[in-house]
């Protein structure tokens, strides 16, 4: 799918915005460069869009979204929390964290994020950008009749 600058700006700043609101709801503040992590896991949350859209299955790219974001999260992790020594935030006493600086827990809260990611995408392409609104991954599939 083509995309353009203003598109991509959009997903970017409702993912930077969103993910920031999230953060001061749950944690009490955030960073600016969580808003930035949070702009770039949209963006990939609406390129995934496309393949969803196009019938690839909903837990894989769930999957890989989950996979995406935690990337970002641990070379951010790497690169502000343990190398420039910034502190922005610390997994160190959750289980099962590697540097402190990604832990399983929320590597498996980035899947129910990323759900919700995609249904925000979902209403900005039929609301901003005049596509058409697909939630039919939202519904219940049934095997028999």
């Amino acid at each position: 799918m083509k995309r353009n600058a203003l598109e991509m700006f959009t997903v970017m700043a409702v993912g930077a915005i969103g993910y920031g609101a999230i953060e001061v709801l749950v944690r009490g503040h955030s960073h600016i460069t969580m808003a930035l992590l949070g702009g770039i896991s949209m963006i990939a949350i609406h390129i995934l869009g496309d393949d969803r859209r196009n019938g690839a299955s909903l837990i894989v790219l769930l999957t890989m979204s989950a996979i995406f974001i935690t990337s970002c999260e641990f070379l951010a992790g790497e690169i502000l929390n343990v190398g420039l020594k910034m502190h922005i935030w610390s997994y160190c006493k959750t289980p099962f964290n590697i540097d402190g600086v990604i832990c399983l827990r929320y590597s498996l809260c980035w899947i129910f994020l990323s759900l919700f990611g995609m249904i925000v995408d979902d209403l900005l392409r039929w609301k901003i950008f005049g596509q058409r609104l697909d939630l039919g991954y939202l519904k219940r599939k049934r095997t028999c009749s």
